[in-house]
């Protein structure tokens, strides 16, 4: 019985062991690792774009009006000259009006006076010969002084009203200049309610509509012309820092398919703009200016999707966004795994992408790394 108890004890004390044993082989938490390696970061800015043509032209209104006729629509191909949109302004058609008839008014009288010169001309003319008849006579006493002095006074009167007449007329024909000078000026307004194509193009943009009433310097249609496309897009003020010209870009639209076109930031505006969001946020945002090497089958007027690559390095040691975390100390660490061990790191880290981050410096290419650091795993815990 005692060696059969002994027994007992020892086949138990064994399969204990080997429990342990395997234990320690095979146990520990798992986790999901990767191996710390070497590649490429592409930090971009990603932003909606607009296609516009590179010879684009914005048509505003210099005069206040309302919209009385609209012979052509977006999207309609129009001529150089064609009239695009007419307006009415009462107050300029007035005014065009009234100049018309002051101006005729004016030259009625020059032409009245002009003709009034002529009569007092030939009076003029035959009153100096009966002064030189008369002058003859009295010089020889043959005409009394009295004669002499009416036949005098009749020139000079007649000279007077000459003079009177040629000061009017003088001053009537600046009033002519200065109405002239009014009236082109007011045919000019006139004119230019009449908003025509400045180019053959398409038109891209008609904001207005039949009876609308608009207000003077409104945008209110686009010409652009065929050819030379680029891509406009507004980039929020915090991320225009690394915005240059020259860099590349990658477009890509729904019209393209999976189809990615390149281009390149050729400006950037000196300024931000206030901008709306869809949110009804107002930003602050800077216009850049992309121009294409191919435009496949863009238009004017459609929306892409504008990614300009600002920063960018080869080669160096990258790990996941995810497997990177903020300690109690506010540094950035990982968790290392050293002999089926986990090990809290501070790193030191460089530029990075939407994916990834560059590590400068705490860890070695080929050091096994937790992908998740919001994992819940205390340093030295075994893992698997």
């Amino acid at each position: 019985m005692k060696k059969s108890k002994k027994l007992y004890w020892a086949i138990g004390a064994a399969v204990f062991v080997l429990a342990i044993a395997a234990f320690s082989l095979n146990g520990g938490t798992e986790a999901e690792t990767i191996i710390a390696e070497k590649g490429n970061i592409q930090r971009t800015v990603v932003e909606n774009g607009t296609v516009n043509s590179k010879a684009a032209y914005d048509l505003y209104t210099a005069f206040g009006g309302t919209v009385v006729s609209l012979p052509t629509e977006t999207g309609q191909t129009v001529k150089k000259g064609e009239i695009v949109i007419v307006l009415n302004n009462p107050e300029i058609s007035m005014q065009v009006s009234s100049i018309k008839a002051q101006l005729a008014q004016v030259r009625s009288a020059i032409t009245s006076e002009q003709g009034a010169i002529s009569g007092v001309r030939i009076e003029l003319d035959a009153a100096q010969k009966q002064f030189e008849k008369v002058e003859k006579l009295y010089d020889f006493g043959a005409a009394s002084q009295t004669d002499y002095d009416n036949a005098r006074l009749i020139v000079e009167k007649l000279q007077n009203s000459m003079q009177e007449l040629n000061n009017s007329i003088n001053a009537a024909r600046e009033q002519e200049k200065s109405l002239a000078e009014a009236l082109s000026t007011a045919e000019t307004s006139s004119n230019e309610l009449i908003i025509r194509s400045p180019m053959e193009g398409k038109l891209m943009y008609l904001n207005c509509d039949l009876g609308q009433v608009v207000m003077p310097g409104t945008l209110i249609a686009s010409v652009a012309v065929s050819g030379e496309l680029e891509v406009k897009v507004d980039v929020l003020s915090d991320d225009i820092a690394e915005v240059e010209e020259g860099q590349t870009v990658a477009i890509t639209a729904p019209v393209l398919g999976e189809k990615v076109l390149s281009g390149k930031v050729i400006q950037v505006y000196p300024q931000a703009e206030e901008k709306m969001s869809a949110l009804g946020v107002i930003q602050r945002r800077v216009p850049v200016i992309i121009s294409l090497d191919e435009v496949q089958n863009l238009k004017p007027g459609y929306e892409v999707r504008a990614a300009i690559n600002t920063v960018s390095k080869e080669n160096v040691l990258v790990l996941p966004r995810e497997a990177i975390r903020i300690n109690a100390e506010n540094k950035p660490e990982v968790m290392v795994v050293k002999r089926n061990k986990i090990e809290f790191r501070t790193i030191e880290t460089g530029i990075y992408d939407s994916d990834n981050i560059e590590i400068t410096k705490g860890i070695e290419a080929g050091e096994i790394i937790i992908r998740d650091a919001g994992s819940a795993l205390k340093e030295g815990t075994k893992v698997k």
